[in-house]
């Protein structure tokens, strides 16, 4: 076995030991490790294949973290298709204008060039989605793939372990926080609520008023969850407006 795999093969099993590995040649968070092995920039992975979109469980990388905000706001991107349940590869993201014609040119003021989004999976059912990024266009080379779906798998399981076990990480009380896990999945819990004071002010479905909200939200050139405070806030109503 390369070097390379073996360092691939090393991020997985930090992965599920709990980031015990504690040598000098990699960065001391299992997130920044798979990054490097896979040969990407950052890595991060949600929960959530509804029309809410994902919320971010795993992986505090700065580029990734604004990805899943944007994906959040818009309503689109490769991390929400990936949540429906096939991987979305895309080695050079201006071919996928199309596809996502507000995500992609915002995704590029970010730098992001390339990205590639698994399913996390338990059996066939979807329960999310692993995002990688990268700021050179290409595909992922020399088995990184493979290595990335094994990546995916290991997350699924442990970010199910962290919710069933109804704390903010994974593992038992005593052994400590791990490295890379995000904020709980109610922080966005604010979108939510909002998004039912909209329903009722304006008198539409909840997915209704989800789309108003992000179009609003679009519109203004802020994050979904900022306009949300706003609502909550009582500082805007949407039955006040056209938009």
């Amino acid at each position: 076995m390369s070097p390379v795999v073996s360092d691939r093969m090393a991020v997985v099993i930090a992965l599920l030991d709990g980031d015990r590995d504690r040598g000098a040649n990699l960065p001391q968070t299992v997130p920044a490790k798979a990054a490097i092995a896979l040969g990407v920039d950052g890595i991060c992975a949600g929960l959530g294949t509804g029309p809410s979109g994902l919320v971010l469980s795993w992986g505090q990388e700065a580029v990734g973290v604004a990805m899943e905000d944007l994906q959040f706001t818009l309503g689109q991107g490769p991390g929400l298709d990936a949540a429906a349940g096939a991987p979305v590869l895309v080695p050079d993201l201006d071919a996928a204008s199309a596809r996502w014609p507000v995500f992609v040119p915002a995704a590029a003021e970010l730098g992001v060039r390339a990205v590639f989004a698994l399913p996390l999976r338990i059996g066939a059912i979807s329960v999310g989605a692993l995002l990688a990024h990268r700021a050179m266009a290409g595909p992922l080379v020399d088995g990184a793939l493979a290595d990335a779906f094994a990546l995916a798998d290991a997350v699924t399981l442990l970010l199910l372990h962290r919710e069933s076990a109804g704390t903010g990480r994974a593992g038992s009380a005593d052994d400590g926080p791990r490295p890379g896990w995000a904020r709980p999945a109610t922080y966005r819990a604010e979108v939510h609520q909002a998004t039912g004071m909209i329903s009722v002010q304006l008198g539409v479905s909840l997915a209704e008023a989800l789309v108003r909200l992000r179009a609003y939200a679009y519109a203004d050139g802020r994050l979904i969850a900022e306009v949300a405070t706003d609502v909550v806030g009582r500082r805007l109503r949407f039955d006040d407006h056209d938009r």
